[in-house]
């Protein structure tokens, strides 16, 4: 005789499952290097990249949710209507504890969303583990440059023209086809991650630079509030702010550097050369 399918089970067992793989990837993602390091280096996991695991962490996440529904209204409605109604009249007489449960939660939120002990500390922590993982040898010119094109990385950043970076590229026995291809994508079909194929392109430049000089001296400020950098610089953070509101950003004392540009669609670098050069 066939056993019968016990559907409180099976969404038990799923959900379960479905937290720790939720957990797991959290952690992964707290610590990962940036997108940026990510990408550039090809950073892998037990064989999941960034973009993997934070796949897996929001697959899972939809997934813990829909079964959270359909365990609660399909299977224990009636239970939780009762323990709800129930427990509702009990938390009305117990006034104290439910005052102090709604002030630890607004207490939370507001500590996270103004960015305040200890949960400043946890941020920070978060953000000095991810920016560990990078080292100067591995540094990209600029976040993702991975999507440049050759044409792209000539024109902004190479002391070589694109058809001059094309025939090195393909001298050295890789495979690359036109200018217009992405340091990604030749890097994919040569089996190389972003960062060793342009290891191999730097050497050969006619100076061996790039062209963001400031770049090094600029390194670490994409964490720092416009507060923090005009203390760096000697300068009042309002005059900074009307820099870039004039180059149509706007921005607040607490905004960070890194957040500013992403809102603006451009690099920490650009806004620090904006700040540091436009008077």
């Amino acid at each position: 005789m066939e056993k019968k399918f016990f559907w409180k089970s099976f969404v038990s067992f799923s959900l379960a499952w479905s937290f720790l793989i939720i957990l797991i990837s959290g952690i992964v993602l707290y610590i990962a290097p940036p997108g940026r390091v990510a990408n550039w280096t090809d950073w892998t996991l037990v064989g999941f990249s960034k973009s993997g695991w934070q796949a897996i962490h929001t697959i899972f996440s939809y997934t813990f949710v829909i079964l959270s529904v359909f365990h609660l209204f399909t299977l224990n409605w009636k239970i939780f209507w009762h323990y709800f109604t129930s427990k509702a009249v009990t938390g009305l007489n117990r006034q104290k504890e439910l005052l102090v449960s709604v002030i630890l939660i607004i207490f939370v939120f507001t500590g996270t969303y103004f960015n305040i002990q200890p949960f400043k500390a946890v941020i920070d922590f978060g953000e000095w583990t991810t920016e560990s993982w990078e080292t100067k040898d591995e540094q990209a010119p600029v976040p993702h440059a991975e999507t440049l094109t050759i044409k792209e990385l000539s024109a902004k950043y190479v002391q070589m023209s694109a058809d001059s970076i094309l025939l090195l590229v393909n001298q050295k026995g890789l495979k690359a086809d036109s200018v217009g291809q992405t340091i990604l994508e030749i890097s994919e079909l040569n089996n190389l991650t972003p960062a060793k194929l342009y290891s191999i392109i730097i050497p050969n430049s006619s100076d061996g630079s790039i062209k963001t000089e400031n770049k090094s001296q600029f390194q670490g400020f994409g964490r720092k509030t416009m507060d923090e950098v005009a203390k760096e610089f000697g300068k009042d953070v309002n005059t900074l702010i009307g820099i870039l509101k004039k180059n149509g950003i706007d921005a607040n004392p607490t905004d960070k550097l890194k957040d500013l540009a992403e809102s603006a669609g451009k690099t920490p670098l650009e806004i620090m050369e904006l700040i540091k050069y436009d008077n």
